[in-house]
């Protein structure tokens, strides 16, 4: 690539949301370059919970959170853990976080996320109109929330009426009923929430892989390392870690975790941190669940996947604050493994073991729109736990965005909010 090299619009990072930002712009007529450096669905996108989780509307920083968080920071067998050698990067971080646990801030976050999350469906369908192999790969039978403690769920009734005023489709299912879905969980469960609208999908990676064919088959995907955003007056100009150089009209800028150190060469300050979450695989002959069941107590999903090799059962979850640059913690993989097969008695031994970085604000919104800063820049990451969900609204909205015909509602989502 020479450095006169162009595109009308650069779309850096080619996760979920990245790919859909790349194909909603292509839709609109523009001209795209998506650029990522590893390849496509590499790297969160990749190990999530394989869960289009449209009920995802209640961000983790909560009021609840004053009155839990000595015990999550402190126990050795909480779902949540602090890498205390991080903790004075952290702070800043965690003081913002702290502010959004009061009752207003929660709701105010969980109608965002809810009007975010009711456009699931509708704005990834013209996607899946144009890969229909992906469409295929998409199991329509919704996901479990089972508690292992009936005081747990009782103490959960103001979220589940939180869900249910802000639109979100549930059923509260007595034990017996969650079994009758799911007869590996008796003797651990003693209810649960369907949320029977959910989806889950066969492989993540393979599902945005394939979604991504057309703008792989007309050459519009790099494979660089974006290391450079800088002003020019003839547009945007991108430098590639091997020299190489883009300029670009606009840019989209979907790289998840590590969005904000390109950001700030723009003059963007957003309190992007990582969320590192962990998985784990079984290879098994058939798969004890028929859909996503989260053991809300111990804060991870249990999905089963499908491939061309068989069944697989993924373990994903559990919260840690950490670094982008640090090794994976054995003790999380533990977490996982340890509960797992107490719940589901597996004796398959884990295949595969997954660490990735979630990107993450304090609020749990993400940033979506035009740079404060930079208007030819637009922001789209910061997803935390449901950018796979979130990938087809926010590439409408990125596309709307360029038009300047994105709706009033999304202000919330603006980086100006910092």
């Amino acid at each position: 690539m020479s450095d006169s090299e162009h595109t009308e619009v650069a779309v850096i990072g080619a996760g979920a949301v990245g790919v859909a930002c790349a194909l909603w712009l292509r839709r609109s007529g523009h001209e795209v370059t998506m650029i990522e450096r590893e390849g496509i669905a590499s790297g969160t996108s990749f190990g999530n919970a394989s869960t289009l989780a449209d009920y995802g509307c209640l961000p983790i920083a909560g009021p609840e959170i004053w009155r839990s968080m000595p015990s999550l920071l402190l126990s050795p067998d909480s779902p949540f853990v602090i890498d205390w050698k991080c903790l004075p990067r952290l702070s800043p971080w965690l003081m913002r976080f702290m502010g959004q646990c009061n009752a207003t801030r929660f709701r105010a976050n969980s109608e965002m996320l809810a009007q975010l999350l009711s456009h699931t469906y509708t704005d990834y369908q013209p996607l899946l109109d144009d890969a229909p192999a992906a469409a295929a790969m998409i199991q329509r039978k919704g996901c479990l929330y089972a508690y292992g403690k009936a005081e747990n769920l009782q103490a959960a009734q103001g979220d589940i009426r939180l869900r249910d005023q802000l639109g979100i489709h549930q059923q509260v299912l007595t034990a017996d009923e969650l079994i009758a879905l799911e007869p590996a969980m008796e003797g651990h469960t003693a209810g649960g929430v369907l949320f029977p609208s959910s989806c889950h999908l066969d492989d993540p990676q393979v599902f945005i892989d394939t979604l991504a064919t057309p703008l792989r088959e007309e050459g519009r995907i790099v494979s660089a390392e974006v290391t450079r955003l800088s002003r020019q007056a003839s547009g945007m100009l991108l430098e590639y870690a091997d020299g190489r150089r883009l300029m670009a009209d606009r840019v989209v800028l979907a790289a998840g975790a590590w969005s904000a150190q390109l950001a700030r060469q723009i003059g963007d300050r957003i309190p992007l941190d990582t969320e590192r979450g962990y998985h784990i695989e079984f290879d098994l002959e058939h798969s004890p669940l028929n859909r996503p069941t989260c053991p809300v107590e111990s804060a991870f999903y249990m999905t089963p996947l499908h491939s061309a090799e068989g069944a697989r059962l993924r373990v994903a979850g559990t919260v840690e604050l950490s670094s982008l640059a640090g090794p994976a913690n054995p003790a999380r993989f533990d977490y996982l493994e340890s509960r797992v097969r107490k719940v589901l008695g597996i004796d398959a031994p884990v295949a595969r073991r997954w660490l990735g970085f979630r990107p993450t604000l304090p609020d749990s919104v993400p940033v979506i729109g035009p740079s404060p800063n930079e208007p030819r820049v637009v922001h789209a990451f910061g997803h935390q736990h449901i950018g796979v969900t979130l990938a087809g609204v926010t590439g409408r909205l990125v596309s709307e965005c360029l038009a300047k015909d994105s709706p009033e509602w999304i202000a919330p989502c603006s980086a100006a909010r910092f």
